[in-house]
């Protein structure tokens, strides 16, 4: 399976050791942002959580229980975040997307033109049916990226999450596989190989 694609903007790449001290870094300078929305991400956050979260998410992919890519510029190769699909339903063809992008890159472009790359590859090499992104109806940022994939919003969830401010109810989008994607791909096909 493919471990490397590349958008207009970024290039996504299956997560490595060496990730660790980019992450810390890229962290260190979103907390704030960060942290509202995402129970991994705290004050504090060091370099045995960069190490949990980057491992993690190697096993995840080792396993074929999730893929998610380190995001990185790709006119300057720096660490710009992270992408993924993650909660795969096999049987269903369906998985969740999910990026976040350093709060001193936002703004660019980095983040949509990720999630785009990460959407095609569950398409074309994972053969899903269905990608769905939920976020937090205050993350407007997030919220505008579903819009610019194209994804529909289908509902409002409420109390969908449990964050650091509390009880959080959520925007559910969601794409649809593209005619041009369609094919016999299954994921039992693409876990395969």
């Amino acid at each position: 399976m493919r471990a490397v694609a590349e958008g207009e903007l970024v290039t996504v790449r299956a997560y490595a050791e060496a990730d660790i001290d980019p992450l810390l870094a890229a962290v260190a300078v979103s907390i704030a942002e960060i942290a509202r929305y995402e129970t991994w991400c705290h004050p504090g956050f060091a370099r045995e959580d960069a190490a949990s979260y980057v491992n993690w998410w190697r096993r995840a992919w080792a396993d074929g229980q999730a893929y998610y890519f380190a995001v990185e510029e790709l006119a300057t190769g720096d660490f710009l975040g992270s992408c993924g699909l993650s909660g795969l339903l096999r049987d269903h063809r369906r998985a969740g997307l999910g990026y976040w992008i350093r709060s001193d890159r936002t703004g660019r472009g980095f983040a949509t033109d990720a999630a785009r790359t990460v959407m095609h590859f569950g398409f074309t090499e994972l053969g899903l049916n269905r990608v769905e992104l939920e976020c937090a109806v205050d993350n407007v940022a997030s919220r505008r990226v579903a819009e610019k994939l194209g994804a529909v919003q289908e509902g409002i969830l409420r109390s969908r999450l449990i964050l650091p401010a509390g009880a959080t109810d959520t925007a559910m989008y969601a794409a649809i596989r593209p005619a041009e994607h369609a094919g016999p791909r299954t994921l039992a096909s693409a876990s395969e190989a």
